[in-house]
């Protein structure tokens, strides 16, 4: 069992957020408790209650490393293309592609937060920032639209995005067509572009 001098406050969130999210892949969200979690670090669970109010606050740190990696997996695929519409259309199948393969991560970025539950400023940064990766590409569609219209823009055509991610992540797409989820967000792209530039 690991003793409080072992490790420093900033190091024993850090290891807690690393073991949840390995806890999180392995087994599901509903699974993990504080006492596994604890046990995964050599403390105790009081001493992990010193550093986060609860589990639901945990889950939001790792929730900020999940974004962090969707994030540079968004930048890769945004850079592949030099194009606005095909850099839109690659990061949602790199949004897809983390979605598929991270399917417990995931579901966890989506659970719903009680309102007694404070969230880390670095959650709502990150989440920003993969707005922003939409809306520098639809500024380059429309030099003229409003920073109110493009953010709007890039929240609604992420919102088709996300939704075809969710579905296929828990197989209601019901669809019988090969990649189906990747056909969907090609259309939704190309459709949302061409109304985009009108």
């Amino acid at each position: 069992m690991g003793r409080r001098s072992d490790h420093t406050k900033e190091e024993l969130q850090q290891l807690t957020i690393e073991a949840t999210l390995a806890l999180v892949k392995e087994q599901g969200v509903a699974q993990v408790t504080v006492r596994q979690i604890a046990e995964a670090v050599g403390y105790t669970p009081g001493m992990l209650y010193s550093i986060f109010d609860n589990l639901q606050a945990i889950f939001l740190h790792v929730n900020v490393a999940s974004l962090k990696g969707l994030y540079a997996a968004c930048v890769k695929a945004q850079k592949s293309s030099k194009q606005p519409e095909a850099a839109i259309t690659a990061m949602g199948m790199a949004y897809l592609k983390f979605a598929e393969k991270n399917t417990h991560q995931f579901e966890l970025l989506f659970q719903p937060v009680p309102p007694d539950v404070s969230r880390p400023l670095e959650l709502g940064v990150r989440i920003r920032s993969l707005f922003e990766l939409v809306e520098l590409e639809l500024k380059a569609l429309d030099p003229n639209a409003t920073d109110a219209a493009v953010a709007l823009g890039a929240r609604t055509l992420w919102s088709g995005v996300h939704g075809a991610a969710a579905l296929n992540a828990t197989n209601q797409l019901y669809s019988e067509q090969k990649n189906a989820d990747r056909l969907i967000v090609q259309m939704l792209v190309s459709r949302f572009v061409d109304s985009w530039q009108r």
